[in-house]
């Protein structure tokens, strides 16, 4: 059946990452778990063993999420959520493959949006290093958790392609209407070429695949990510796909800064995609 996990700190933004799980929970028919992690040493990790009002106590704050939500959750698996600790982004990566879980829903408070709240510096290394997509939501942004819309942004590298067959899985389960994008940065005619031929077989095997490619869409230039925000505005878009490379270096840094911008930025929910490095 599978599982979504979904990192939970208690702030408004684990919150809003916990409501988008439970509608892909249901599309999905997955169980759902919400993982929170004391960090050793912390108040929370104390308060839990020794705390007299339930307030200081995740468990009972967790065991209320379950019971506010349990109403949203229409998948007939399991709504449920686990305690642990220690370091955060490494127990988190570890449940999850523990779990074999499908996907991951996490908040995310950006850079300029960073709370003492835990998800915001840990999101990153969970992104870079889970082994299954990471969804990425952060406060501000404007999207509508069925995710009907899906833009997908594509680049020279080989790597922008082997996202498809599993962003092509899940936007066929929404029935998402997709918006490819193509990305050059360079002014290379020849590079335009093999990009504009990229975009033709993923829409190819999109349509094959029983999903819709509403639109493509050409990018040239330096400012290609301020562009694809402009897209995903007028397209109305709300979820933009991209990939993270996995090397095997445990928390090694795999970002481009574009993609780092993106998971930033971007005006709706990022969903990236772990694909093999080669």
């Amino acid at each position: 059946m599978g599982k979504i996990m979904v990192p939970i700190d208690f702030s408004e933004n684990s919150i809003l990452a916990l409501e988008a799980a439970l509608v892909i929970a249901n599309k999905l028919k997955t169980d759902l778990r919400m993982v929170y992690i004391m960090p050793k040493g912390s108040s929370y990790a104390k308060g839990y063993s020794n705390a007299t009002t339930p307030d200081e106590h995740p468990q009972d704050k967790l065991t209320k999420l379950v019971s506010d939500f349990a109403a949203k959750y229409t998948a007939g698996g399991k709504f449920d959520f686990y305690i642990g600790e220690g370091n955060i982004a490494e127990e988190l990566i570890n449940k999850a493959k523990y779990d074999e879980t499908t996907m991951i829903v996490t908040g995310s408070h950006g850079v300029s949006g960073f709370t003492q709240s835990w998800i915001g510096g840990n999101a990153y290394k969970l992104i870079c290093n889970a082994k299954c997509p990471v969804l990425v939501i952060r406060q501000g942004m404007e999207h509508d958790n069925s995710f009907s819309r899906m833009a997908i942004p594509l680049n020279i590298s080989k790597a922008s392609r082997r996202k498809m067959p599993q962003a092509t899985r899940l936007a066929k389960i929404f029935n998402a209407k997709t918006i490819l994008v193509g990305m050059q940065s360079s002014s290379i005619l020849s590079i335009y070429y093999r990009i504009s031929t990229a975009i033709k077989q993923v829409e190819r095997y999109m349509r094959d695949n029983g999903v819709e490619v509403e639109s493509t869409t050409m990018l040239k230039g330096k400012d290609n990510i301020g562009k694809l925000f402009e897209v995903i505005a007028t397209k109305r878009a709300d979820l933009v796909v991209v990939e993270a490379e996995n090397t095997g270096a445990f928390f090694a840094d795999r970002f481009r800064p574009e993609l780092t911008s993106v998971i930033n930025s971007s005006p709706c929910p990022v969903l990236v995609i772990p694909v093999e490095y080669k």
